[in-house]
């Protein structure tokens, strides 16, 4: 597949992954908690599971984990409503952990102090671990989103989690870009960034249900295209390429020309990409450019849902140029990439 069209260049980067998670229940995690061994008084305040931020998600984990199995997670959830929560992500070979998920472990703490409490996510699934500072972490259990949400506003607990999500910081570890020390990033041969350099406005939040990879065989070629919490890659043809951070621009940034022709700059931010958001033909848009491209539309990707076979399903929509074509559209597994090569859907907007 030839990605020159989108105006983009995919260069090195690092993955992060946040969220994601499905709807499968279970009978065990849904039964009601009695008042007394709730975290919090019981209110009416009901969250929701759709389009949930990182600081919503990680509220989510921890109540969740707080309620149903106490110890560390109890008293984080309790420090958390006063002190904050912070989410930090580190590689998983930091851990020793029985599931690394999508590379990914966030490790919750609510007062500076670690004490080992982890989770990792797998496509649909949460895993909750805790004691994971020390040694094999223990695994608590393996649950979706949708079990956790029913479980708090079953118990509620929704005000527990929007206390805990407001003030919540995620902090990336796994790369020495934002907040992690500069050394880290000198190690592992990645340039060290902060918000303020170069019109860097700090991590665009992919949304959740653009996370994960998708997979595509139209225009002859099969290529995926892989989105984490803030960064994107995209694999395929003669592009191939690593992983890149998406950050939010200065408007201000583009309007000096010397800042989009600077060779010191291009060096420095090869690993960014620029990422904002819109709304077209009824869809919610990511837009992804090259940090000092200046010309070009870049490309746009969007999930929509499609009937195939007589079910809905979820795809990802890639266009590009001012009237925002269809360039491709990606599937969440190759099978159905390869089954799906070239059809075009009558709702889409083709050239």
């Amino acid at each position: 597949m030839n990605h020159q069209k989108l105006g983009i260049t995919i260069v090195t980067g690092l993955a992060l992954l946040l969220a994601g998670c499905g709807n499968q229940t279970t009978s065990k995690d849904t039964s009601s908690a009695s008042s007394s061994s709730l975290l919090a008084p019981k209110t009416d305040n009901k969250i929701s599971q759709d389009n949930l931020t990182p600081q919503q998600t990680v509220a989510v984990i921890t109540a969740y984990a707080g309620n149903k199995y106490g110890n560390d997670w109890a008293a984080t959830a309790k420090a958390g409503q006063q002190n904050g929560l912070q989410v930090s992500l580190y590689r998983t070979n930091k851990y020793q952990l029985s599931d690394n998920g999508q590379g990914v472990a966030y490790n919750v703490t609510a007062n500076g102090k670690d004490t080992g409490l982890v989770y990792t996510v797998n496509g649909n699934n949460v895993t909750i671990y805790e004691g994971a500072q020390s040694g094999q972490a223990k695994k608590l259990t393996t649950v979706s989103r949708a079990e956790m949400v029913q479980y708090l506003n079953q118990n509620g607990q929704g005000q527990l989690v929007n206390n805990l999500a407001t003030g919540a910081k995620v902090v990336d570890k796994t790369n020495g870009s934002l907040t992690a020390p500069a050394s880290r990033g000198a190690q592992t041969g990645k340039t060290s960034t902060s918000t303020g350099q170069y019109g860097n406005e700090g991590p665009v939040d992919v949304p959740s249900e653009l996370q994960g990879t998708w997979y595509t065989a139209d225009n002859g070629e099969p290529g995926s295209v892989t989105f984490g919490a803030h960064t994107f890659k995209y694999t395929g043809g003669d592009n191939d390429g690593d992983q890149v951070t998406i950050y939010k621009q200065s408007p201000a940034f583009l309007q000096d020309e010397n800042n989009a022709t600077s060779q010191a700059i291009g060096r420095a931010t090869k690993n960014w990409m620029r990422g904002t958001f819109g709304n077209a033909h009824g869809m919610r848009w990511l837009n992804l450019r090259g940090w000092q491209q200046t010309a070009g539309d870049g490309a746009y990707y969007a999930v929509h849902t499609e009937t195939i076979n007589g079910q809905q399903v979820k795809v990802l929509v890639e266009t590009g140029g001012a009237d925002m074509h269809v360039t491709a559209v990606y599937y969440q597994s190759q099978s159905m990439a390869k089954q799906q090569a070239g059809t075009k859907y009558d709702d889409l907007n083709y050239m």
